[in-house]
């Protein structure tokens, strides 16, 4: 039943949980990632070494649009949220044929860290879930209620917008073509209809496939092959990290219930309503493949989100149907822990009580900032001085909170890989200049006797202390470097 209650029980939960993610958006750092986003978005291109561009161009709409801060960064994720749990209410209430679970759906989403996370922070993660579950929506459409061609074109272009924002897309495809052939659709395949969705998403998806031709497919080959030269021999360490990291992104109440479900759904994968069918096939699938994966190499945490969303609506099938002594515990213990979760999660963040080390990637950047920005004035005037650091995170929040992004480089400056950096600078340009070198205690270099091939002298500057309530929460190392003697020493 299409009950009008729940779904202004919808619109005030997306209302509210919205107003309180634009206020989180001001109460700390950027992270590395996003700065490295908003980094790609100050030199547009149509691809990038790493990513897609979709990411980096929502920040620089609304960077242009508001300025260079934390807010504008990451109000196109939030945007981006409100739309996937708009399309989830929407096939959720498909599925269902009424807004009670189709918001008890959207209300479960909240519910999870992942989602949480990805809806305020700037990363490629927040466009995939939406264009995801904007696939999903139209390709459920084409499936269950008119096969016409307008909602496979569409759910061609929201498949090709969802690789355009990150190439885990591709799974799309894949959870598609696994739900057709198993369903009693399944002449459908020898229709035009599917491919014509394929040919939509690779006709948005070509300017990368274009910028990858121009740059002899480097991130094409960085995504692909490169990961599979870091598959090693079976180990049982990658698999426990991913299901710790994933007993965390879904927190325990949906981790439980998401074996739950998945074993039932496989045990009557053959009986169950098509429409459960699909969505299975657009998440299990996909999940299991990363947990093959991890018995051999490191899976990142947030590879398999995707893959929730469809998930969530299994679970509140299945929840719906439990017994109340069963739905007490839920409401009693699994939600609220669920909520505890995600409050000490964004308390963490927004005000550290404890150093979490590796963990901490938002603490003292405006600092470091402030210190780099007052020694290259000072040291400009005795000759002009770049920046740069061993990885991607330093030179990125550098060039965010200093202001001289033009400047600042990464670990190309002594003759080592430096992801996107090595498409933006070539270090030859800086040579004769002087330089400051920061790395942090999180990622320290022990490389000195290579980099000192590259520079007259290397002279420790500063260990630069992050203090919180009397605690140390991180340490920056900091060098000045004299005299750049290229990419080759001597030339």
């Amino acid at each position: 039943m299409f009950s009008e209650k729940y779904f202004r029980h919808f619109i005030f939960l997306i209302f509210s949980i919205t107003l309180v993610r634009l206020i989180i958006t001001l109460l700390f750092n950027l992270v590395p990632q996003e700065a490295y986003y908003w980094l790609y978005s100050q030199r547009p291109a149509l691809g990038y070494f790493d990513h897609p561009p979709v990411c980096s161009y929502t920040i620089g709409i609304f960077t242009l649009i508001f300025g260079n801060n934390e807010f504008a960064v990451r109000l196109g994720m939030i945007i981006y949220s409100i739309g996937t749990a708009a399309f989830l209410f929407l096939l959720a209430r498909k599925v269902f044929q009424e807004n009670l679970l189709a918001f008890r759906t959207v209300m479960f989403l909240n519910l999870t860290i992942f989602f949480n996370i990805h809806s305020i922070v700037a990363t490629p993660d927040a466009p995939l879930l939406f264009f995801w579950s904007g696939s999903m929506f139209f390709f459920y459409k084409a499936l269950f209620e008119k096969e016409s061609y307008a909602n496979w074109i569409i759910g061609g272009i929201f498949s090709g917008l969802a690789i355009y924002s990150k190439y885990t897309g591709i799974f799309l495809f894949a959870s598609l073509f696994s739900a057709l052939i198993f369903s009693k659709k399944w002449k459908i395949l020898f229709s035009p209809k599917p491919y014509l969705a394929i040919i939509v998403a690779v006709i948005v998806f070509s300017p990368v496939i274009y910028w990858n031709y121009q740059n002899d497919w480097a991130s094409f080959l960085f995504q692909s092959k490169n990961r599979a030269q870091n598959i090693g021999s079976f180990t049982l360490n990658y698999f426990f990290q991913l299901v710790a990291s994933q007993l965390y992104e879904l927190t325990p109440l949906f981790f439980v219930f998401g074996i739950i479900v998945g074993v039932i759904t496989i045990r009557k994968i053959t009986t169950i309503a098509e429409s459960r069918r699909f969505l299975f096939f657009f998440s299990f699938p996909t999940i299991c493949f990363f947990f093959l994966v991890s018995l051999s190499s490191l899976v990142k945490m947030n590879w398999i989100l995707p893959a929730y969303l469809s998930m969530i609506i299994l679970i509140v099938d299945y929840s719906s149907k439990l017994t109340p002594n069963k739905l007490r515990i839920v409401r009693v213990v699994g939600i609220p822990t669920s909520i505890l979760f995600i409050l000490l999660n964004f308390l963490l963040i927004v005000y550290p009580i404890v150093p979490i080390e590796k963990g901490d990637t938002w603490t003292g950047w405006k600092e470091v900032a402030e210190k780099i920005t007052e020694l290259k004035n000072q040291f400009d005037k005795q000759k002009k001085t770049f920046i740069f650091s061993n990885d991607y995170k330093i030179p990125a929040e550098l060039s965010f909170y200093t202001g001289f992004k033009d400047d600042i480089l990464s670990a190309n400056v002594y003759g080592e890989p430096a992801l996107q950096f090595d498409f933006w600078f070539n270090p030859d340009d800086f040579k004769g200049c002087n330089a400051i070198f920061v790395f942090s205690d999180y990622d320290r270099f022990s490389k000195f006797d290579k980099l000192s091939e590259y520079f007259t002298k290397i002279e420790f500057i500063e260990e630069l202390k992050i203090i919180r309530r009397g605690a140390i929460f991180r340490k920056f190392y900091i060098y000045k470097c004299y005299n750049y003697f290229g990419k080759i020493k001597g030339f």
